[in-house]
């Protein structure tokens, strides 16, 4: 029915970054697999959304078991152990991604994320959904002149991950997480310079101060709009800094440490290992094997 490995070959190399006027993705990987084996018990950093296409298995998050069989679309998300077994004849088609925070509207960025969380873990009966008919627009058939044109495979696969939260999101968006469009905005440029100047580990008067804003309101702002305290986000910024320098870089630990704000190797590999359950160096070998 599908060229596999043409498939997954046009994703991988022409649908990573997709921007949108309000969401933009950074795509890890894209799968298009047949007869996919079994896996071993493990997480990600990021949301990865499969669908199954034939074929039967058993998806295990946490403990609980969830069948697998076509029309089955499933989330895993971010730092959630969970496992794919006991398949037979498998055809699953995944993604995964994760939100450019830098990239996309504040609010939207925490709509996204709290629907795709918070929602449904697995959802059967999806066939002939949009979002699978997006899905199967993307692959490359045996008759290759009807695939898609390349030129619009980012939008097509833009507009598939956009779907993915009203798929699976628990809530409408009038009871989503949502922030008036000023509060939206200094949260979103206090982000933008808190990820700029790690280095320097930014204090909330001086945040406060770039945004001609009280500590006290900024302080609210971060409690109300994204239940969080200035100093839990610091330091997820510091994380989420330090994983990509660490995929993406050769410099040593310590230089990255330092870089993002923290204040010895040993402070930044307790807190690394803390919020993703393994140390820095094995985090960057098992990047380098993925």
């Amino acid at each position: 029915m599908y060229q596999w490995n043409k498939s997954e070959e046009r994703l991988n190399r022409y649908a990573g970054l997709l921007k949108g006027a309000n969401l933009t993705f950074h795509v890890y990987y894209w799968g298009t697999s047949q007869n996919l084996t079994s896996n071993v018990v493990h997480k990600h950093s990021f949301f990865e959304v499969c669908y199954v296409l034939a074929g039967t298995g058993l998806y295990i998050e946490e403990g609980v078991s969830y069948s697998l069989y076509e029309g089955v679309l499933f989330c895993s998300r971010p730092n959630i152990f969970h496992q794919i077994k006991d398949v037979d004849c498998l055809d699953l088609l995944y993604v995964a991604f994760e939100l450019d925070e830098n990239l996309t509207m504040a609010d939207e960025f925490e709509k996204y994320r709290h629907n795709l969380r918070h929602g449904a873990v697995w959802l059967e009966h999806l066939t002939d959904s949009p979002t699978v008919f997006i899905w199967k627009s993307l692959l490359v058939p045996k008759n290759a002149e009807k695939a898609a044109p390349i030129s619009v495979l980012p939008q097509l696969a833009h507009a598939l991950l956009a779907s993915f939260p009203a798929v699976l999101g628990m809530y409408s968006g009038s009871e989503a997480v949502s922030m008036d469009s000023s509060a939206a905005l200094h949260i979103h440029r206090a982000k933008l310079y808190i990820r700029d100047n790690l280095g320097s580990s930014p204090t909330l008067p001086e945040v406060a101060s770039y945004l001609n804003l009280s500590e006290r309101h900024l302080s609210r702002l971060f409690a109300q709009s994204i239940h969080e305290s200035f100093s839990s986000l610091l330091q997820k910024e510091r994380i989420r800094a330090a994983e990509q320098m660490l995929i993406h870089t050769q410099d040593p630990i310590k230089e990255i440490a330092v870089r993002t704000g923290f204040s010895s190797v040993h402070y930044f590999t307790r807190v690394f290992t803390k919020s993703k359950g393994i140390p820095p160096a094995a985090f960057r070998e098992a990047g380098r094997q993925n």
